[in-house]
């Protein structure tokens, strides 16, 4: 009997013990929250970034790097597979760099957002949404180092280039040269020193006409303005000129179309007024003839016209030979 309950005993504790190393296990691996994965898109190199490093968006946890390989398709580019906590802002604006942890070495993920394309950042079909990564600022630093190497070691080789042998040579040559040239300017300078005094007594003379200089120029300057006047006045004068040639030809323009006007309108009426003057004197003249034939027609009117052929009264007419 003793055996058989320690047996039980032994298989109860061994049965409670699977089961807490179990949940242990469950606890620590698992997660109770939901989450997306990503890719990350890199064309530089992603020293010491390791699988289970950790992901943060603006200094938050947000998760951690699952998978890191290259991209099949394009060689140079490197894919980095990522698992984010669901209900992270990302958009299409998120852009991702590397971050150093401490001395260790080893980088983690950081996402950020420049805010230039606010849609919300989500999967085209089956693909995973893609996210570029950045250089960090180290990077930048980097190859801004190597750029400034490069800068230093083509300005040594010119240096070198410049200080050659030969052109040492030549810099020696014109600094012996200059050291001749300006010897000769010494000695010059002290042959022309008696030069120089014999031309004070001339340099004396003429002083009296540099002084009067000045008063020359003012007379000079108030010359030029008296003639600055007069080309005024005289512009002014041409001026006028113009204007009563234009006045005059203005009213030749006039002359010329009231003549016109007379041709073109006046003429024919003054004719039309003369034809009705010649009729007016025609029946003028005929009132005149008859008056004078039949005076007493302003009394009486006129005499009756003589019946003709075939009204009543008419008759023959006898010829008296």
């Amino acid at each position: 009997m003793e055996n058989r309950a320690y047996a039980l005993a032994a298989g109860l504790f061994t049965l409670l013990l699977g089961s807490g190393v179990f949940a242990t296990a469950v606890w620590f691996s698992g997660e109770t929250v939901d989450t997306g994965n990503y890719l990350l898109v890199s064309r530089h190199a992603l020293s010491g970034l390791n699988p289970q490093a950790p992901v943060r968006f603006r200094g938050v946890t947000v998760g951690k790097v699952v998978s890191i390989d290259f991209d099949p398709l394009e060689p140079r580019s490197i894919l980095v597979e990522i698992t984010v906590r669901t209900g992270t802002p990302l958009s299409r604006g998120t852009y991702a760099q590397l971050g150093s942890q401490g001395v260790t070495g080893l980088s983690y993920v950081i996402l950020d957002d420049d805010g230039s394309k606010p849609e919300p950042l989500a999967a085209e079909g089956d693909k995973l949404a893609r996210i570029e990564v950045r250089p960090s600022f180290i990077d930048s630093v980097s190859a801004s180092g190597q750029e400034l190497l490069d800068s230093y070691s083509q300005v040594a080789k010119r240096v070198n280039s410049l200080l050659s042998e030969e052109n040492q040579r030549q810099l020696a040559s014109t600094l012996r040269n200059l050291d001749q040239a300006s010897g000769k300017v010494a000695a010059l300078a002290t042959s022309l020193e008696p030069a120089v005094k014999a031309l004070e007594p001339t340099v004396k003379a003429i002083e009296p006409a540099v002084k009067a200089l000045p008063a020359l120029a003012v007379d000079a300057g108030a010359a030029f303005r008296r003639a600055d006047a007069l080309l005024a006045n005289l512009n002014q004068r041409v001026e006028s000129f113009e204007r009563a040639a234009r006045s005059a030809e203005h009213l030749s323009i006039q002359g010329v179309a009231v003549s016109e006007t007379m041709l073109n309108e006046s003429l024919p009426r003054f004719n039309m007024l003369l034809e009705d003057l010649q009729r007016s004197s025609r029946g003028l003249e005929r009132l005149l003839s008859e008056i004078n034939e039949q005076p007493h027609s302003i009394v009486f009117g006129k005499n009756p016209l003589a019946p003709g052929p075939g009204e009543p009264g008419f008759a023959l007419q006898r010829v008296v030979r």
